[in-house]
């Protein structure tokens, strides 16, 4: 349903932008304007938009052309069910406030994330972590000590002792 939205936008204190514009959504409204600036963003520009009720711009016209024509405003007859009218009134305004509060019923899955280790059994990480006694692959074990330059730390890592670590580091010439 279109709608009359009062534009109003400036920039750096001065009005760039002063009009009435006919839109679906306030979010319609302000691409318009944004296009009749000639702009490809609103950064930098301070904005407000307003919708324009058209039954209240008919009574502003209306008690403006009777003061004009000499007379005083007319005024609206007030409704006898004065209650009722307004909530006949409000009913739209609080069903849409109620459809926006309500939770929904059911609570959305949360994104399942990607495990690679998934697969491998408890087991299999658990034999993983612990030392083996069998020879460690020293291309790893040099390939760590050159890049992080500490002896202790590489030890750790791949359960050499650091005396064997250190002996095989001057040997080969690891730290040239």
């Amino acid at each position: 349903m279109q709608r009359t939205y009062k534009m109003l936008a400036s920039r750096a204190g001065q009005i760039v932008f002063d009009d009435r514009i006919t839109a679906d959504s306030p979010r319609d409204a302000r691409d318009q304007m944004k296009k009749l600036l000639g702009l490809a963003s609103l950064s930098g520009i301070v904005y407000s938009v307003t919708e324009i009720p058209v039954e209240l711009i008919r009574e502003i016209v209306d008690g403006r052309l009777s003061e004009l024509a000499g007379g005083e405003a007319p005024k609206a007859p007030v409704p006898a069910d004065l209650e009722g009218w307004l909530t006949e009134r409000l009913q739209p305004v609080l069903a849409r406030l109620a459809s926006l509060e309500r939770k929904p019923t059911v609570e959305p899955e949360p994104p399942a994330r990607f495990d690679p280790l998934a697969e491998q059994s408890e087991d299999a990480r658990e034999t993983e972590n612990e030392p083996t006694a069998t020879e460690p692959d020293w291309a790893l074990v040099k390939r760590h000590f050159k890049r992080y330059g500490d002896p202790s730390k590489t030890a750790e890592k791949y359960g050499v002792p650091l005396n064997t670590l250190n002996a095989r580091a001057r040997k080969e010439e690891w730290a040239a």
